[in-house]
């Protein structure tokens, strides 16, 4: 709207002198769009923004397999079993918690101290007071110096189906406790503000100018119509260069409020239900084992059915004599 303002003001409020005047600036802006390494600036930092997206993502903390691999190796009918397995989910799920707490803004609204974490049910009162006499950047190491604690107890009580559970699961302890340090690590060197304003202000100027960028011809020709009424370049390029700017400051930090960043309130919600859902698998059994069992005398061929021509489904439902019928099946 305001490039076409522009253009009636240029046709119907000017008049000779002030027309040549706006045909100076309009060489003028011209000129300026075309030298501005927009395009430069916006590569650079666009590559620099999503290879520190991609860092951050690949180093990201997980909790199910440090939770599922202490679940399965806890012997079963122990009497603080179920105790201990709760304990540790709890932890990591803490540990994971005062990670992005730390790097997340919205996930520290949500818990803005350590007693909104011990009101969730993440943390006792006893562990906050030792949390608090701690610098907020320790308090993820200190949780799993809890969890290496525990798991000590554990191999002193020869809670462990084999001797080398105990190894293993330190060993994911500790590749967990990595991945909270790089996670933080990385969240915590921000691209530098000065990079992200230059490249803005680059973007906008580009689009200000632009709304004066034109090439003015004879007013009687379509041409002239159509370059003062209808920027469709200008503004295509713009826009371009504008969503392009706005991809790039999403890369630059992921965990803001907006709907397309990285949601880490549902993911905390999903990682406390898998750690719930693993913690089943210890304190009931039974019911997982019921269905693996049934499954096992009930045996179904029909889903291989999808991996075979229809000539050949009759296959499936008889035993495979040789190895003649076997590659006969695969094929």
């Amino acid at each position: 709207m305001a490039y076409i303002g522009l253009s009636i003001v240029y046709d119907f409020a000017l008049d000779d002198d002030g027309k040549k005047g706006f045909e100076d600036i309009s060489a003028y802006c011209s000129k300026y769009t075309s030298s501005l390494p927009i395009i430069l600036l916006l590569g650079f930092f666009t590559s620099t923004s999503m290879q520190r997206w991609f860092s951050l993502v690949h180093s990201m903390p997980g909790t199910t397999r440090v939770i599922a691999s202490f679940v399965m190796s806890i012997k079963e009918g122990q009497p603080e079993g179920y105790q201990i397995v709760e304990q540790y989910s709890r932890w990591i799920v803490l540990g994971w918690a005062l990670t992005f707490r730390l790097i997340c803004k919205p996930l520290k609204r949500v818990f803005p101290t350590l007693v909104s974490l011990e009101n969730a049910g993440l943390l006792l009162p006893h562990e906050r007071l030792q949390l608090e006499s701690e610098i907020a950047s320790n308090h993820p190491i200190v949780v799993v110096q809890w969890n290496l604690a525990l798991l000590k107890r554990c191999n002193r009580q020869g809670m462990f189906m084999d001797f080398s559970d105990y190894q293993r699961n330190q060993d994911n302890l500790m590749t967990f406790k990595k991945s909270c340090g790089d996670t933080i690590k990385f969240a915590a060197k921000n691209i530098p503000f000065a990079l992200i304003q230059a490249v803005t202000i680059t973007v906008y100027s580009y689009g200000l100018a632009s709304l004066m960028a034109r090439q003015l011809t004879d007013e009687h020709t379509p041409t002239s119509f159509t370059i003062r009424y209808f920027p469709v370049l200008n503004a295509f390029q713009y826009f371009l260069y504008y969503l392009w700017l706005q991809f790039g400051r999403l890369a630059a930090y992921p965990f803001s409020d907006d709907e397309n960043d990285i949601d880490i309130k549902r993911l905390l919600q999903a990682h406390v239900d898998d750690a719930v859902r693993w913690q089943s698998l210890y304190s009931s059994p039974g019911l997982t084992e019921q269905i693996v069992s049934h499954s096992l005398h009930n045996s179904s061929h029909e889903w291989m059915n999808l991996a075979c021509p229809k000539a050949q489904r009759g296959l499936i439902s008889e035993p495979l004599a040789n190895g003649n019928n076997q590659e006969s099946a695969l094929m």
